[in-house]
C-alpha cells in the first residue's frame, strides 16, 4: 500500500507545486495506515511495516523540500517521529519472530526468546494504540494543513525553482552522506549500518525526483541500491539478534538456559560474520566507483 514512485509533470514544474503534491499523497498514506496497524495488525502484520516505511518516506519528502517552507514544519516531523518511534519496535519484532518461526531452531532458547518477544509485541502494541488514538482526534491531519499552509505561503527565492534543481540538491546531499561508508574499505557492524540508514534516503530521494533526471537513474541506480539494502538488512537481522540476546544475558542468573542463549550469541554473530564476507565479495571497489560515477553523470555534476 502507499505511493511508491512520485508522478512529475516535466522536470520544469515548480517545485512547490510538485512538493505539495508528494506530501498529500505520502501523509495521506500514513494517516490511512495508522489505524490498521493500531487495530487490525493481527489480520497482516504488514500494516505495522508499510506505516514504518511510509512514515520514511514522508520524512523523506519532508527533508527534500524543507527549503520551501516558511517555517519550519516541526508539528509534522514530530507526528511522524512519534508514529515512527511506535510502529519501529513492533516491526523489529514481528521481523525476529518470522525469522524464528521459520528457521529450523527447535530448542529452550528459541521457545523462551518467542515467549518473550510475544509479549514485549503485545506492549510495543499498546503504544500504537495511544498514537493512533490520539491522532484520531484530529492533531495529525492539522499538522498536515499547516505544514501545507507554510508551502503556500512562502515567497522567497526558492518559490521559483523547479523539480530538477530541487532534486539536484536533494541528492545531493543523500549521496554525499552515502558515498564515503560505500567507499569504505573492511567496513565494520556498526558502518554497515550507517551504510544501509544512508542507503535508504538515498532510495527514498530517487523515488521523488527519478521522473526529472535519466531514465537510468530508475532503472539501473535504484535496483542496484535496493540489493544493497537486501544484502545489508540480512547482516543487520543476525546483529540484531546477537544484541538482543546479549541484552537479555545481562540480567540472567547462570542457568542452562543462559549457557544456550550465550551459544546462541555466537551463532549470531559468525551468521553476521559470514554475511559480511560475502558482501564484502559482491561490494567490490569496481561496483562501488561504477555507482558513483552514475550518480555524478546523472544528478551530481549537473
Amino acid at each position: 500500500m502507499g505511493i511508491k514512485w512520485a508522478e512529475m509533470g516535466s522536470p520544469e514544474q515548480p517545485a512547490r507545486e510538485f512538493a505539495r503534491q508528494v506530501l498529500t499523497e505520502r501523509m495521506a498514506v500514513v494517516e490511512s495506515l495508522l489505524p490498521l496497524a493500531a487495530h487490525h495488525y493481527l489480520e497482516d502484520v504488514e500494516h505495522v511495516h508499510q506505516l514504518r516505511v511510509g512514515c520514511r518516506r514522508a520524512s523523506a519528502a519532508l527533508r527534500a523540500f524543507e527549503p520551501l517552507f516558511s517555517t519550519k514544519p516541526k508539528a509534522m516531523k514530530k507526528w511522524l517521529s512519534r508514529i515512527r518511534d511506535a510502529a519501529g519496535p513492533a516491526r523489529d519484532i514481528d521481523v525476529l519472530l518470522g525469522r524464528f518461526a521459520s528457521e529450523s531452531f527447535d530448542d529452550s532458547v528459541t521457545t523462551h526468546a518467542c515467549e518473550r518477544l510475544e509479549g514485549e509485541r503485545r506492549d510495543a502494541q499498546q503504544r500504537l494504540v495511544k498514537v493512533a488514538a490520539k491522532a484520531s482526534r484530529g492533531k495529525l491531519v492539522e499538522s498536515v494543513e499547516r505544514c501545507l499552509r507554510s508551502l503556500a505561503e512562502n515567497c522567497d527565492s526558492y518559490g521559483e525553482i523547479d523539480c530538477r534543481d530541487l532534486g539536484r540538491v536533494a541528492l545531493r546531499v543523500a549521496s554525499n552522506a552515502f558515498l564515503p561508508l560505500a567507499h569504505l574499505p573492511n567496513p565494520t557492524i556498526a558502518e554497515l549500518h550507517q551504510m544501509r540508514i544512508t542507503g535508504k534516503r538515498l532510495r527514498y530521494s530517487i523515488e521523488i525526483f527519478h521522473a526529472a533526471f535519466s531514465t537510468k537513474l530508475k532503472q539501473e541506480v535504484y535496483p542496484l541500491i535496493a540489493s544493497l539494502q537486501d544484502r545489508l538488512g540480512k547482516i543487520n537481522d543476525h546483529a540484531t539478534a546477537q544484541a538482543l540476546f546479549q541484552s537479555w544475558l545481562a540480567s540472567m542468573e547462570p542457568t542452562a538456559l543462559a549457557a544456550e542463549l550465550a551459544g546462541r550469541v555466537v551463532t549470531e554473530h559468525k551468521a553476521a560474520m559470514q554475511l559480511n564476507k560475502r558482501f564484502s565479495k559482491w561490494w567490490t571497489e569496481k561496483r562501488v566507483t561504477k555507482l558513483d560515477a552514475a550518480l555524478h553523470e546523472l544528478v551530481l555534476d549537473g
